[in-house]
């Protein structure tokens, strides 16, 4: 009973945290993966704007990035378009997925925040940003530019989308996940997710 109520407080906490639109900025130097390229790029930077896209009679949060330390998007590398429009992608994972990538031997209900059981993880995923204070190590997913953010014992990981639309605009599909049992590493899961829902967003 108790962990009900705790999920009940996270996710509707979640829900208007993640959701909203707010958002913080990223500091600190970008790291590169093993074998991934970047070098010396500073990842200072913070969102410059929200927008929301619809899909039929659905609402799908859908905002945009600028790179860190970069107003035009000059340094990304795009190696496969997406569309960041004309879907919901709180559709993009299934609760089946998400237990999967986090480990899970219980799902939660669909739709942009999901909860899953034993482990006990918070995960939140859309089109958007997701950007926190701390460290941004960069590397890439599908071909383009990608960055893990680690917070508090969530991990955020960050994939650019397409080249910026107007004004430094950058449309980004992002994953965290945030474990309230021990065990599994939540930045594992949270790239599992993200290269997951990336290989879904149509193509531009």
């Amino acid at each position: 009973m108790r962990r009900s109520t705790t999920l009940t407080a996270t996710l509707a906490l979640a829900l208007l945290l993640g959701l909203s639109a707010c958002a913080t900025t990223v500091t600190g130097s970008a790291k590169p993966a093993a074998g991934g390229t970047s070098a010396g790029k500073t990842t200072s930077g913070k969102p410059s704007s929200t927008k929301t896209s619809t899909s039929g009679k659905k609402t799908a949060v859908s905002t945009t990035v600028t790179k860190p330390g970069s107003s035009t998007g000059d340094n990304l590398k795009i190696g496969t378009r997406k569309k960041s429009e004309g879907y919901d992608s709180c559709d993009l994972l299934t609760p089946e997925e998400v237990a999967a990538a986090v480990g899970a031997q219980k799902a939660g209900d669909k739709g942009c925040v999901q909860s899953t059981e034993d482990p006990f993880t918070l995960v939140l995923f859309r089109v958007g940003f997701d950007f926190h204070e701390g460290d941004a190590r960069e590397f890439e997913v599908g071909g383009n530019t990608a960055y893990e953010v680690k917070e508090d014992g969530s991990c955020t990981v960050v994939v650019v989308l397409d080249q910026p639309q107007t004004a430094g605009l950058i449309p980004a599909f992002t994953a965290n996940v945030t474990p309230f049992d021990e065990g599994g590493n939540p930045c594992d899961a949270a790239l599992k997710l993200a290269q997951k829902g990336f290989e879904k967003i149509p193509n531009a």
